[in-house]
């Protein structure tokens, strides 16, 4: 019997809030599948609302698939709901690069278990689509399963759609690379990977270090991806120039030796070449892409750099993401089962309405190879 609920302002509907008490009870698992529920009349006692108002909420609740209701037995807990399921959204973009594709399965791996540590069970949504709006579409945002959702984790701004899970009660937690973002979610912090780097090399004596990125750079500046954002600062690239090592300013990353727009192991491969050829040698790169990372090696190799004597390298490395040559580079990277509990973490504080924090900030990890 649930516990008598106080009185609300008139302008709140009190059959809203009947379906919400239910739906909240049932997506937490403090109502389970085939549990019997009062009867309306008692309810109707027990909210101090009329019968008509209960057998509304009823209905409704009955619409989404949460209750069902036998004239002759009463009204139950359905019993395709499952105890605290959460979405896991994906989209199919993100197994698509072969390269990329072997840490989206271990985010997933890991994701699906810490849902599972926590006994609840978790249902992989996966979407597609150009754009962000033929994305959300795929999903099927009219699908009775968003409905049942204790919880949605997604790997990517689901937009407006977002804004009408929240508003069912229905929390979402983002991972995500974009600062900007204002939603609830968890950063996976590119630009500190980015300066890291840069003290890292700073900091073993290089001073004339270079940049091979995957994203366009125009200007010393980056260029959005979408909706004018970026994973990085557009100005990152004068931060770095502005940090100062025992007062003075660093070397700060030359203009000619910004190689933005690398996405391919090939552009990565012909980057390092064009560096290594000119009359200016650096004697660091920062590498920020997987796939860019594979051609910058098999170019070291090819032209017999000698690292870290010649040549020190940071790159960013991805859990998951196989090596075909046998290069130990120095490497940040991301812990993904602790981007997991944060993600859990945070959903199931939103879950339970205690929203201490907005969003969780992942830096990544140095993991320091034999070449610098």
């Amino acid at each position: 019997m649930p516990s008598t609920i106080t009185s609300q302002p008139e302008s709140i509907s009190k059959i809203t809030k009947i379906q919400e008490h239910f739906r909240s009870k049932i997506r937490k698992g403090l109502l389970v599948a085939g549990e019997r529920l009062p009867s309306e009349r008692e309810l109707a006692r027990t909210f101090g609302v009329s019968l008509l108002t209960v057998n509304k909420a009823m209905a409704s609740l009955e619409s989404e698939m949460l209750l069902e209701r036998q004239a002759s037995r009463g009204t139950y807990i359905h019993s395709d709901v499952s105890r605290g399921e959460v979405l896991v959204v994906f989209s199919t973009n993100h197994f698509a690069n072969p390269e990329l594709s072997g840490f989206f399965q271990k985010l997933l791996e890991n994701l699906s278990g810490t849902v599972k540590s926590h006994g609840m069970r978790p249902t992989h949504i996966l979407g597609y689509g150009s754009t962000p709006e033929k994305f959300i579409q795929s999903l099927e945002p009219q699908s009775s399963i968003w409905q049942q959702a204790a919880g949605v984790i997604a790997t990517g701004d689901l937009g407006h759609f977002e804004d009408q899970l929240q508003q069912k009660g229905i929390p979402v937690a983002t991972l995500t690379t974009i600062p900007q973002q204002e939603r609830y979610s968890i950063l996976l912090d590119f630009n500190a990977l980015i300066t890291k780097a840069y003290r890292h090399l700073v900091n073993r004596g290089c001073r004339r270090i270079a940049l091979i990125c995957n994203l366009p750079i125009e200007n010393r500046v980056f260029v959005p991806k979408f909706k004018e954002m970026t994973s990085y600062y557009p100005d990152l690239l004068d931060r770095l120039s502005a940090i100062k090592f025992a007062g003075a300013k660093g070397p700060g990353i030359a203009h000619d030796c910004i190689k933005g727009g690398c996405k391919t192991a090939i552009q990565g491969h012909q980057a390092m070449r064009e560096l290594w050829d000119s009359d200016n040698r650096p004697d660091g790169v920062i590498i920020s892409d997987d796939n860019t990372a594979m051609g910058v090696g098999q170019a070291v190799l090819d032209l017999s750099i000698k690292t870290p004597g010649q040549l020190k390298l940071v790159t960013q490395a991805t859990d998951g993401v196989p090596r075909d040559f046998p290069l130990n580079y120095t490497r940040y990277q991301f812990d993904l089962p602790r981007i997991c509990r944060g993600a859990f973490g945070l959903l199931h504080r939103m879950m339970l309405r205690e929203r201490e924090a907005d969003r969780l900030i992942m830096k990544a990890t140095l993991r320091q190879g034999s070449t610098t």
